[in-house]
């Protein structure tokens, strides 16, 4: 039995797929992610989230399956920087349309006092 993921992207469809309001379960029907109208077949939801730096900075949101990771997990969320400062976290997840959620997002001011406590916790 396949999961059901949401799948879209604010860059190419902004009203049905925000980056920074709330995303709409009732105008956004899942697909199967082994059926045909999944992008990238899988076996569970992925929500990818960038947002770059400064005062002109941008935000994009996608929502997808996905079969594989890097990280060689499928559930929770792994944060980096790009060389230009571009934050990016990519969050998975199991469970039909769990990557709806704004709770998998975490806001880059956060992310930021995470990495700061870390830093702190580990060398003070």
């Amino acid at each position: 039995e396949a999961v059901e993921c949401y799948q879209c992207d604010s860059n190419e469809d902004g009203i049905q797929c925000p980056a920074d309001e709330r995303f709409d379960t009732y105008i956004n029907a899942p697909v199967d992610c082994n059926g045909f109208e999944a992008h990238t077949p899988g076996q569970f939801c992925m929500k990818i989230t960038q947002e770059s730096p400064g005062w002109r900075g941008w935000k994009k949101v996608t929502r997808r399956c996905g079969s594989r990771t890097d990280s060689g997990v499928a559930w929770g969320c792994l944060w980096s920087w790009d060389t230009v400062g571009v934050f990016r976290e990519i969050c998975y997840c199991e469970s039909n349309r769990c990557n709806s959620a704004a709770g998998l997002h975490l806001s880059l001011l956060s992310a930021i006092f995470v990495v700061i406590t870390a830093y702190l916790v580990k060398f003070l």
